[in-house]
């Protein structure tokens, strides 16, 4: 990195931190460090790896890159005699945090030139990536901020986040940490951080121990590389951005969702885009409504609620199986659709309204709820649940259909949907799933 003009006010944005909760801590079991070079890790997070190991927690740091262009011009170390050294220096400075070399996952893309999203060689990091995230379930996972002003940096984070994608393991937090946001930060690169985003994690107990770690990385803050003036280091007013005994993480809400999704999300969804998940013209949609009719047990149903109806296109096939039918969702423009859609038919009524707190009145003895209750805070889900529990006559039937990736802007997985109506004491009719979604069928009894 060459120095620049830089915008960034370091003091102002370190004086927005509030502390790391220490509960939440405790409950941290598993954490995935994701770090795109060799020192990545001890400078933006060895205070907290060497908190969580000592806590119990299992701490495993994949490299992304082989940290071979530091030096580009240096002939003592070529590109593949620099890929070892940085590793060697990695192992020892994470051996000094209590992990060994089987916590290292190492990707080897190449130093300053690994592949962003869409680039030749991202799916072979993606596929390897994902089988390490659902190896490792990890519940914390750090990874350098995502506007982080190195190429490599951006990359690591659009990797994983597709990755998580992909991985359908429970949903972890994200935290960012930020390497060179410090020092060459553009305007259009500074976080527009939320009251409670930053986070400020007091490492005093860890500071020599880190500065330990930072220095492990000879290759970087030396001139042990000495026929490449040129070359790479971290000069000391850099490494002291670090080295203050306080790491600094964002745990953005966009990114890390808590609260049930607001009505004004759906409404600039739709505004956006009239069909906005493609219900109407999607083969997985096509197949997956197919699925939930024919999963619904044989019978003419009298009441039918389904929640979160939106342009009304299962709506339609769920109408035949009903003598009357309801239909609910939050977004007004969704529901003018469904009603167009539904024109002229008599046993369709519908309800704009949020739940859990529009949640209908009225017995019914068939709810539908597809593709809905990830949007809904933990707390919230529970509400519903009981309010669906509540609402079914005995012997009722309740159809539960969720994509089970992760989606950034969602509280909640369809798993972890699916697994709180499985503790609802109600009996399991079916229970099916494919690689995208999975659809579940209970009974009230």
């Amino acid at each position: 990195m060459h120095s620049m003009i830089n915008i960034f006010d370091k003091n102002k944005f370190w004086g927005l931190a509030i502390p790391v909760d220490p509960a939440h801590l405790a409950t941290v079991r598993s954490c995935v460090v994701m770090a795109p070079h060799p020192d990545d890790e001890s400078l933006g997070c060895a205070g907290l790896i060497a908190t969580l190991v000592a806590r119990g927690a299992k701490v495993n740091v994949i490299l992304t890159t082989d940290g071979s262009r530091s030096h580009p011009n240096s002939l003592k170390f070529p590109p593949a005699v620099l890929a070892t050294l940085r590793l060697t220096e990695m192992n020892q400075a994470i051996a000094l945090l209590g992990l060994q070399t089987q916590h290292l996952r190492y990707y080897e893309a190449q130093d300053a030139s690994m592949p962003s999203k869409g680039m030749p060689g991202f799916e072979d990091l993606l596929v390897r990536l994902t089988a390490d995230l659902i190896d490792l379930q990890p519940d914390l996972i750090l990874v350098p901020y995502e506007l982080d002003p190195h190429c490599d940096h951006r990359a690591t984070y659009q990797l994983l986040i597709s990755a998580l994608e992909r991985a359908n393991i429970n949903r972890p937090k994200i935290w960012e940490y930020p390497i060179w946001l410090y020092e060459h930060a553009g305007e259009d690169d500074i976080p527009d951080l939320e009251e409670g985003e930053l986070l400020v994690l007091n490492i005093s107990a860890y500071a020599a121990l880190k500065e330990h770690c930072i220095h492990t990385h000879q290759s970087q803050t030396t001139r042990l590389i000495d026929d490449d003036p040129k070359g790479f280091m971290l000069l000391p007013e850099v490494i002291e951005n670090f080295t203050r005994g306080r790491e600094y993480f964002m745990e953005r809400k966009r990114i890390n969702p808590e609260g049930t999704l607001h009505r004004n999300y759906f409404d600039q969804m739709y505004q956006e885009n009239n069909d906005p998940w493609n219900f109407e013209t999607s083969a997985y949609e096509r197949d997956k409504y197919a699925a939930t009719i024919a999963a619904i047990p044989q019978g003419k149903y009298a009441h039918g609620l389904e929640l979160g109806c939106s342009i009304g296109v299962l709506t339609g096939m769920l109408a035949t199986q009903c003598d009357h039918l309801l239909s609910v969702d939050i977004s007004e423009t969704a529901i003018e659709h469904a009603r167009q859609r539904m024109a002229g038919s008599t046993n369709v009524d519908f309800l704009v309204g949020a739940i859990p707190q529009d949640f209908p009145s009225g017995k019914f003895d068939l709810i539908i709820m597809s593709e809905v209750g990830y949007y809904l805070s933990a707390e919230d889900l529970v509400t519903v649940k009981d309010h669906i529990v509540n609402a079914m006559h005995k012997d009722a039937i309740l159809v539960l259909v969720h994509w089970t990736h992760f989606v950034a802007d969602y509280p909640l997985t369809g798993d972890e949907v699916h697994h709180l109506f499985s503790t609802a004491g109600l009996s399991q009719v079916s229970a099916s799933r494919t690689a995208d979604y999975r659809l579940d069928v209970y009974r009230k009894p």
